[in-house]
């Protein structure tokens, strides 16, 4: 999102029912970090003119906004969040030794994400 001239990311983000012909609904919330004025960006595919659009609103325009899209809610990124504390999609492994004397005593194994969060699968011991 840009704002008094500087480009910051969405605190929340609303996934949207499709509704007519508008598709892959989305609305970006955020507070401006220079102004700390309240901002929404609507983004929505219009099939009929098979073209993108995003529409800004500030202040009082976001959150009537906010009011009027809030039935429409499918999910929102700080749900999404908050409600999968365990690593969730697309997954990688990584491996972790446990070394004491320059040995190698156990090594952990973890699957992780990609928003930071990781869960332990195995550990094995060498001793």
């Amino acid at each position: 999102m840009r704002h008094c001239n500087s480009v910051f990311s969405a605190q929340d983000i609303w996934y949207l029912l499709d509704s007519g012909n508008y598709t892959k609904r989305k609305l970006y919330i955020a507070d401006c970090p220079v102004c700390n004025k309240k901002m929404a960006l609507y983004s929505f595919f219009d099939t009929d003119k098979n073209s993108y659009f995003e529409k800004y609103y500030y202040s009082g325009g976001a959150l009537k906004i906010k009011e009027k899209l809030k039935k429409d809610v499918v999910s929102t990124m700080l749900g999404f969040k908050y409600k999968y504390k365990a690593p969730y999609g697309f997954k990688y492994g990584k491996n972790t030794e446990i070394k004491r004397n320059g040995k190698v005593v156990a090594i952990k194994q973890y699957a992780c994400d990609f928003w930071g969060r990781k869960e332990l699968v195995k550990k094995t011991e060498n001793e």
